[in-house]
C-alpha cells in the first residue's frame, strides 16, 4: 500500500479520495512537492483546493485556487488591536463545502497578516488532520516535533529560531529527499521524487543562461543595504546572467518597485532580472546551472540536480 494511504489507514481515516485536500502554498518548493504528491497518489482534481500565501505562484498545480487577504479595515484591526481575520476567512471558505478535509502546510503557522493559524484550523470539526510539506531550509531543521497539548508556544521573530515548528500529531511529512524532516519518525516520512513529471507542466525559460544570482530575503538587510547586496551579486557574474529576487521582495508592490529601481540603476547590459514565474528547481532538470548567493535550500537542490552553488556573503 502506498505510504500516504497507509498513514491515513493507521489513523482510521476512510474515503481518502473523497475528502478535500487543502494545500497552503508559500513558495515554489511547496508547490512542486504538492504537485508531485497529488500525482503520485492520484488525488482527484475536484477534491483539491489551493490557497497561495505570500503571493506564491501556484500555476504548476492547476487546481481550484482561493486567495485570502486582509482588506484595509482588517489591516487596521491587526495593527491597532492585534486582531487578525485570515483564519476566519479560511474556515468560512473551507467549511462552506461541508466536507471533511486534510490540511497540507509547511509548518504550524501562527496567525498573521499572511498566514492563518494551523492550530485553529485543526480544531475544525471537519478537519481530519494535517501533513507537512517541504518548503526549503526549514524542512531540514533539527527541531523535534512537539506535543501541542503539552507545549506552550513562545513566539519568536523568525520561525527558524523556534522550538515549535512541527506538531507531532501530523499524519505525515512530505518531501523530495531521504534526509528531509530529519527529526520526524521515519514511518511518517513520504518521499515524492518523480521529478521528470514536472517537465510535463513547465516549460524552461532560462535555456542557455547558466549563471543565476540569488538575493537574500529582505528581512536580512537594512533598508539602505539593498544596493550593496545587488552589487555583490553583479560583481560575481562577469559573464552575465540573471538575478532572481527572493519572494519577500515581491510581497508588496512598493518593495518590488524599489528593488527593481535600484537594480536598473546599477546593472550592466549582460545581467537582467529573472522573470518571477521561473522555477529554478525545474530549470535545473533541463540543464546545469551555477547558482550564486547566500546559503539557502537551493544549495541542496543544486547538488541533487547536478548543478553548482557558489556561496557568497550578502548580509
Amino acid at each position: 500500500m502506498k505510504n500516504g494511504i497507509k498513514v491515513l489507514a493507521i489513523n482510521e481515516i476512510s474515503n481518502f479520495k473523497d475528502c478535500l485536500h487543502i494545500f497552503l502554498i508559500v513558495n515554489p518548493v511547496t508547490a512542486l512537492v504538492s504537485k508531485l504528491f497529488i500525482d503520485q497518489y492520484e488525488i482527484p482534481n475536484r477534491n483539491i483546493l489551493i490557497f497561495p500565501l505570500r503571493n506564491a505562484d501556484v500555476s504548476i498545480i492547476r487546481n481550484q485556487t482561493f486567495c485570502i487577504k486582509e482588506n484595509f479595515f482588517e489591516k487596521l484591526m491587526r495593527k491597532f488591536l492585534n486582531i487578525s481575520s485570515l483564519t476566519k476567512k479560511f474556515l468560512n471558505l473551507v467549511e462552506n463545502n461541508n466536507k471533511r478535509f486534510i490540511l497540507y502546510c509547511s509548518w504550524a503557522f501562527n496567525e498573521s497578516d499572511i498566514t492563518p493559524s494551523v492550530d485553529q484550523i485543526l480544531k475544525s470539526k471537519l478537519c481530519i488532520g494535517h501533513y507537512y510539506i517541504e518548503e526549503g531550509q526549514l524542512s531540514y531543521s533539527t527541531s523535534k516535533p512537539y506535543n501541542p497539548d503539552e507545549s506552550k508556544h513562545i513566539k519568536t521573530q523568525y520561525i527558524e529560531d523556534s522550538n515549535f515548528i512541527f506538531r507531532n500529531d501530523s499524519l505525515g511529512f512530505i518531501g523530495f529527499f531521504d534526509n528531509v524532516f530529519p527529526m520526524a519518525a521515519k514511518e511518517k516520512r513520504i518521499i515524492v521524487n518523480n521529478f521528470e513529471n514536472l517537465k510535463n507542466v513547465y516549460s524552461p525559460k532560462l535555456i542557455g543562461i547558466y549563471e543565476i544570482g540569488l538575493t537574500c530575503a529582505v528581512r536580512r538587510l537594512d533598508y539602505d543595504g539593498w544596493e550593496e547586496m545587488l552589487s555583490c551579486l553583479i560583481n560575481r557574474m562577469p559573464d552575465g546572467g540573471v538575478i532572481k529576487l527572493h519572494p519577500s521582495f515581491l510581497a508588496n508592490i512598493k518593495t518590488q518597485k524599489r528593488i527593481e529601481s535600484i537594480f536598473n540603476g546599477i546593472s550592466p547590459d549582460n545581467i537582467s532580472l529573472c522573470p518571477n514565474n521561473v522555477i529554478l528547481e525545474i530549470e535545473m532538470l533541463y540543464e546545469k546551472k551555477k547558482l550564486i548567493g547566500s546559503l539557502t535550500s537551493l544549495n541542496k537542490y543544486a547538488k541533487n540536480f547536478g548543478s553548482e552553488f557558489i556561496n557568497v556573503k550578502l548580509y
